[in-house]
């Protein structure tokens, strides 16, 4: 969804995970996916959807309307039990992996950003201040650590050969990741 007009995809990891969750299904025909990108600033979008805010996920078939992050999410998982589809398999490992990622990111992005306001520049990472290089120093390690986990598992994906909801949380993350990396790197 975008709040500025109908034609850009917004920024939502919220979003951008449950399409991927529903994408997944999708490829095994097991839901039957449109996405529309809407201008949530509108009128029309307003007074059909009582102000929510996206992600929003229309079933047509039950004539339901999810507008909650726990409604969307507990919907794909039904429809994932349903169909027997290992979209929701649990692996410690993986999640250990993936857990702080995002978090850790935010704390350099937000250290850096406060560093960098002062400057006429963008800052490289060498000049930071060892205090900001240490966050940039988790990222990297926690990448560098997904990055061999697959190495090991010679997988395409974190569990398989399958994409599973740790594969939807992090791909956009890790999207997010890089295009503000490089506006700020």
């Amino acid at each position: 969804a975008s709040g500025i007009d109908s034609r850009r995809i917004g920024a939502c990891l919220f979003c951008q995970e449950f399409w991927m969750e529903l994408y997944a299904l999708y490829e095994i025909g097991v839901a039957r996916v449109e996405v529309k990108t809407v201008n949530v600033n509108s009128e029309a979008f307003k007074k059909n959807f009582l102000g929510a805010q996206p992600p929003i996920m229309i079933e047509e078939e039950k004539e339901a309307t999810y507008t909650d992050n726990r409604e969307i999410e507990g919907r794909i998982f039904h429809l994932a039990k349903e169909f027997r589809v290992p979209l929701f398999e649990k692996d410690p490992t993986v999640e250990k992996r993936i857990e702080s990622l995002y978090r850790n990111f935010k704390l350099f992005l937000r250290a850096k950003t406060e560093y960098d306001k002062e400057r006429r520049d963008i800052s490289s990472v060498e000049s930071l201040p060892p205090q900001i290089k240490t966050h940039y120093n988790r990222v990297v390690e926690q990448l560098a650590g997904i990055d061999q986990l697959l190495a090991d598992r010679q997988t395409r994906y974190l569990l398989g050969p399958s994409m599973t909801e740790y594969d939807c949380e992090l791909m956009p993350r890790l999207h997010h990741m890089r295009i503000i990396g490089q506006r700020m790197l």
